[in-house]
C-alpha cells in the first residue's frame, strides 16, 4: 500500500476508533477491516493515489464493542511534498441502517420473484395436466350427444359440455396468464392489415352476436387499410376477447361496432393507430373500471347470468403491452362502452418490397456488384426464392447451394463466396456446427456468414 498516513474529520476518527492525536498508518486500519473488504478496499485507495482522484467506497469495520458496522468512506490522497508520502483527508458516514434496509428489501424481492416463479410454473402444470383429461371428458360428452337420449338426457349433456367449455377456457386463460407472468410468453412481431384481422375475427364471432341477437358491424375507415406492427395470433385473440365481450354484455337487439382511426403520437414519435370496439351494452359503473383488468375480478353483477372467468381481459393488457401496445376503455352505465387498444404503425410487406426493390435497382445500375453467394439450406423452395431475388435484384451474382452442411467448408474453399447464407437445421449437422467450421478455417474465416432460419429465438441467437 503506497499510502502511509491517514487523517480525517472528527467522524471519521469516532468510527474507526483512534485518537486525533494519532498519525494511524493504513496497516492499523486495515486490521479493523472485514476481510472480505480488504483488498477491494486497498484497490480502491491505490487506484485514487495513481489517478490523483478521489474515492468513495462502501466497507465493513469492528468498532470498539466488537460489532460490525457499514461504512461508506470517502476521501482525497494528498501528497505531502516534505514527508514524501500520500497522506488520505476522509470522511465516514455510518451506512448500517441503510444496508440493513436495502438487504431487507433485496431479499424481500428476491423471495417475491422466487415466489412468483413458482406459483407461474406451478400454474402452467396443473393447467396442462388439467386440460388432458377434460378434452376427454368434453370429447366423450360430445359422443354421447350426437347418439340416441331421451330428452332428459340431452338436457344434461348439455350441461356437461356448457360447463366443461367454460372450464377448458378458464384453464387456457390461466395457462396463457401463467406464461405471460413467467416470461415465456413467445411473440413475433410482423407487419398485420388491420382490415384482414378484424374480418377474420369477425367471421368467429358473428355466429355467438346471430344467438344473442347482437349485430357487428364493420366500419371500412381509411385507417383500418394500414398495417400495425404486432403478432398476428396474439392481436386475434385481444380481439376475439374485446369482441366476445362486447357480444355477452350487450341487450338484445343491440349491437357492436368496429373501426379504426389515427391514434397518438408516441415519445419515440411513432405514430399509432387504435383499433376500436364500441357496444350499446349495460355499459360499466366509473367505479368498476379499475378492477378491469385484474385477474379474476369480475364486474357482470348487473348480468349474472353472464358466464365468465375474469381472466380475459387480464391477459388482453399484458398480450396488448407485449407487443408494444397500450389498451384503453370509456364507458356509461345504460349506454354502452368503448374498448380500444393503440399498436405502433408500420409500413407493410408490398410496400417495403416495392420500396426496396426501387432502391435495389438503382444500386444495382449504380453499383454493378458482382460475386458468389453461397447457400446451405436443405429446403427446396427457400433455394429457388432465393435464386429469383438474386434473378431480379443481383443478376451478375452467382449462387452456389449446399443441402449437407458437411460439404459447407469444401464448397465455400472451392468457390470462394462473397457471402453465406447458412440454415440452421440441416439433415446432418446444426447450422452452428458449420458456422464453426467455417470460422475455424483460415482461409474461410474472414467470410461474412448469415444465419437464415426461422429458428431465431433468443436462445439461439445468443448459441450462434
Amino acid at each position: 500500500m503506497a499510502t502511509d498516513e491517514i487523517h480525517g474529520s472528527d467522524e471519521f476518527y469516532r468510527l474507526w476508533d483512534v485518537s486525533l492525536a494519532e498519525l494511524v498508518r493504513f496497516d492499523q486500519f486495515a486490521g479493523r477491516l472485514h476481510p472480505d473488504d480488504i483488498e477491494r478496499v486497498k484497490t480502491d485507495i491505490n487506484n485514487a493515489i495513481l489517478l490523483n482522484e478521489s474515492f468513495n467506497t462502501d466497507h465493513r469495520v469492528r468498532v470498539s464493542d466488537g460489532t460490525w458496522r457499514f461504512i461508506n468512506t470517502r476521501g482525497k490522497c494528498i501528497k505531502d511534498e516534505d514527508r514524501k508520502s500520500n497522506i488520505i483527508v476522509g470522511t465516514c458516514i455510518d451506512i448500517t441502517e441503510r444496508k440493513i434496509y436495502e438487504n431487507e428489501i433485496s431479499n424481500a424481492k428476491a423471495d417475491a420473484e422466487r415466489a412468483n416463479t413458482a406459483k407461474s410454473e406451478f400454474l402452467s402444470r396443473m393447467s396442462h395436466e388439467l386440460r388432458t383429461p377434460m378434452n376427454s371428458i368434453l370429447g366423450f360428452a360430445q359422443l354421447m350427444e350426437m347418439g340416441e337420449l331421451s330428452a332428459t338426457q340431452k338436457e344434461d349433456v348439455t350441461h356437461i359440455l356448457k360447463s366443461g367449455k367454460l372450464l377448458l377456457g378458464l384453464i387456457n386463460e390461466v395457462l396463457e396468464l401463467s406464461k405471460i407472468e413467467a416470461g415465456k410468453l413467445s411473440i413475433s412481431l410482423e407487419p398485420v392489415q388491420l382490415k384482414i384481422i378484424i374480418r377474420e375475427t369477425i367471421d368467429v364471432i358473428r355466429p355467438i352476436a346471430t344467438l344473442h341477437s347482437v349485430t357487428i358491424e364493420q366500419i371500412d375507415l381509411d385507417y383500418c387499410e394500414l398495417f400495425v406492427k404486432a403478432d398476428h395470433q396474439k392481436l386475434k385473440q385481444v380481439l376475439l376477447n374485446l369482441l366476445s365481450n362486447a357480444v355477452k354484455y350487450n341487450r338484445k337487439g343491440g349491437t357492436v361496432k368496429v373501426f379504426c382511426e389515427k391514434g397518438s403520437v408516441r415519445a419515440d414519435q411513432i405514430q399509432t393507430i387504435r383499433i376500436i370496439v364500441n357496444d350499446t351494452g349495460i355499459g360499466i359503473a366509473q367505479e368498476e373500471i379499475p378492477k378491469l383488468f385484474t385477474p379474476f375480478q369480475r364486474i357482470g353483477s348487473l348480468m349474472p347470468e353472464v358466464e365468465g372467468t375474469g381472466l380475459g381481459l387480464a391477459v388482453t393488457i399484458k398480450l396488448v403491452e407485449a407487443m408494444n401496445g397500450t389498451v384503453g376503455v370509456e364507458s356509461k352505465v345504460g349506454e354502452g362502452s368503448t374498448f380500444w387498444i393503440e399498436l405502433p404503425q408500420c409500413e407493410g410487406q408490398v410496400d417495403r418490397q416495392e420500396r426496396l426493390t426501387d432502391s435495389t435497382k438503382h444500386n444495382i445500375e449504380k453499383s454493378g456488384l458482382s460475386g458468389t453467394l453461397l447457400y446451405i439450406e436443405d429446403n427446396q423452395s427457400n433455394i429457388e426464392l432465393v435464386k429469383k431475388i438474386l434473378a431480379e435484384h443481383r443478376p451478375e451474382m452467382l449462387l452456389i447451394s449446399g443441402t449437407y452442411g458437411k460439404n459447407a467448408l469444401q464448397l465455400a474453399l472451392d468457390h470462394k463466396p462473397g457471402l453465406v447464407l447458412l440454415d440452421l437445421n440441416l439433415p446432418d449437422m446444426h447450422g452452428s456446427e458449420v458456422l464453426g467450421l467455417l470460422k475455424s478455417n483460415i482461409k474461410t474465416m474472414e467470410i461474412p456468414v448469415v444465419v437464415l432460419s426461422a429458428d431465431a429465438m433468443s436462445g439461439q441467437i445468443k448459441k450462434c
